[in-house]
C-alpha cells in the first residue's frame, strides 16, 4: 500500500435477511473483512445461523424488522445513520450475495479515495447457473451501480423513498458518482431457487412491476441462455472504456441542497469492447 497516501477509515455496511446464512452470505462478509476497516450488519427477520456467522467474523449488528418490501429506504437510511459515531471517510456497501472481483483490494480502494470522486459504479454481472457464466437478456443484464462512496453528511443521508429498488447508497452517490474499472460477482439469482425466491418476493411487494421494469420479472421466470464468462476479457474491456477514465471534476456537489434527486438508473451491457448505455 503507498505509504505516502492519505490512511482513511472504511466502514462496510449491509442487511442480513432470514436464510442468507445458507447461501452467498459468507463470500459478502469475507469482502467486508478485507476491505474494510469495521462492518455493521442489520439483521432483517434473521435467523440465529445469520446472527452466529455475523458474529463469528466479530461484525457489529443490531435488529430492524420492519418488513423488507415495504421500508427498505428507511431500514437503509437507518443503517447509513449508525455511521455517525465511526466517522468514516468511505462507505462500502453490499448485498448478501455480493463479492467484487478480486482485483479489487484496499489498495484500489484507497485509490479510488484518492480521487475527486465521491462515488463509484461497479459493474454488476449476474453469474448464472454456476461462477463461469453469466446472464445478459432483456430484463436481466449488467449493469452499473453504486458499491463505494465517500461518507458526506452534509449531502444527505436518506435514501430514495421507494419501497424496492432504491439503492444501496444515498442519492448524491449516484448523482454524482464516476465509473470505477471493476465488476461485483452477483450470486442471487444463480440457480432456480434463488430466481424463485425473488418472484414470490416481488409477486408480493409489487405485483404491479412499478419499480423495476416488468422485463426484469418477466426474466426471472424463465429459463435464459447461460453466457460464458470470461473475466479477464471484461477487465479489459473495462479498463479500455473511455467512461472508466479519469476525469477532472468540477465538484458540482459543494454548492448542492442537502436533498439530491437520484438520476434513472443507466443499464449498460458489453459490446465489441465498449461500454453502451440503453
Amino acid at each position: 500500500m503507498d505509504t505516502e497516501r492519505k490512511q482513511i477509515k472504511i466502514l462496510g455496511l449491509g442487511v442480513c435477511g432470514k436464510g442468507e446464512a445458507g447461501f452467498y452470505m459468507k463470500k459478502t462478509l469475507e469482502e467486508f473483512k478485507r476491505l474494510c476497516d469495521k462492518t455493521i450488519i442489520a439483521t432483517n427477520d434473521a435467523t440465529q445461523a445469520e446472527i452466529d456467522l455475523i458474529e463469528k467474523y466479530g461484525f457489529e449488528h443490531y435488529e430492524d424488522n420492519r418488513v423488507w418490501g415495504m421500508k427498505q429506504p428507511f431500514i437503509k437510511s437507518d443503517l447509513l445513520a449508525h455511521a455517525k459515531d465511526y466517522n468514516p471517510d468511505w462507505i462500502v456497501a453490499l448485498d448478501m450475495d455480493e463479492q467484487f472481483c478480486p482485483e479489487v483490494t484496499r489498495e484500489v480502494l484507497e485509490r479510488l479515495a484518492s480521487t475527486e470522486e465521491i462515488g463509484w459504479y461497479f459493474m454488476i454481472v449476474n453469474l448464472y447457473g454456476d461462477d463461469k457464466h453469466f446472464a445478459h437478456d432483456i430484463g436481466i443484464k449488467r449493469f452499473w451501480n453504486v458499491r463505494y462512496y465517500k461518507y458526506m453528511p452534509e449531502l444527505g443521508l436518506q435514501f430514495q423513498e421507494k419501497r424496492l429498488h432504491c439503492g444501496i447508497a444515498p442519492p448524491y452517490a449516484y448523482k454524482f458518482g464516476w465509473y470505477a474499472p471493476y465488476y461485483i460477482n452477483h450470486r442471487g439469482l444463480m440457480t432456480q431457487g434463488d430466481r424463485q425466491r425473488k418472484t414470490e418476493r416481488y409477486n408480493k411487494y409489487d405485483p404491479d412491476a412499478r419499480y423495476i421494469p416488468k422485463q426484469y420479472y418477466d426474466d426471472l421466470k424463465r429459463e435464459l441462455r447461460p453466457i460464458p464468462f470470461n473475466r479477464k476479457k471484461l477487465l479489459e474491456q473495462l479498463r479500455d472504456e473511455k467512461s472508466c477514465q479519469p476525469r477532472i471534476t468540477p465538484k458540482p456537489w459543494l454548492n448542492e441542497e442537502k436533498k439530491v434527486e437520484i438520476p434513472k438508473q443507466a443499464n449498460t451491457l458489453i459490446k465489441g469492447g465498449g461500454v453502451i448505455r440503453i
